[in-house]
């Protein structure tokens, strides 16, 4: 089932070429995978925008199960329909550290690098922008697998 769309909103600004995502409340997995759908879907319909910023601030950590969608079926999907690499970078709160700093986002993060889709995290929306910005400069510049970023000009 979907979620209602004040859940989930989604913008694509023209200036910076980016898709921006926000979660607006905490969700269940269920309800996670559509958004990414829309995602995907907003993503082809922008000239294969391969740059998303993700706020996640509000929302829960996913499952395990989730992980293993997003890494094996969905990084590849995006990266089929609209080219490599894409860059991704969340916008996590405090309470998403434990988890963004764990050994299974270090897998997610490693299987994604595999086909050149690149989820990052930072805990403020100014480095996650500054990142996506300098990927779209130097798109053939592969990030270091890390599980927190800061911004690449500082």
């Amino acid at each position: 089932m979907q979620a209602p769309p004040s859940f989930f909103s989604l913008d694509y600004e023209a200036a910076s070429h980016l898709l921006v995502g926000r979660w607006l409340h905490s969700l269940a997995d269920d309800d996670l995978y559509p958004d990414y759908y829309r995602l995907l879907t907003a993503a082809k319909a922008h000239g294969n925008c391969r740059f998303w910023l993700l706020d996640m601030r509000l929302r829960s950590w996913h499952s395990v199960a989730f992980a293993t969608w997003f890494s094996e079926l969905l990084a590849n999907e995006v990266v089929r329909e609209v080219g490599a690499p894409v860059f991704v970078a969340y916008v996590a709160g405090e309470a998403h550290r434990v988890d963004i700093e764990s050994v299974a986002t270090d897998v997610t993060l490693r299987q994604t690098a595999q086909v050149e889709f690149y989820p990052y995290f930072f805990s403020n929306e100014a480095a996650a922008r500054d990142w996506l910005l300098y990927h779209q400069e130097h798109p053939d510049q592969e990030p270091p697998i890390q599980q927190i970023g800061e911004s690449p000009r500082e």
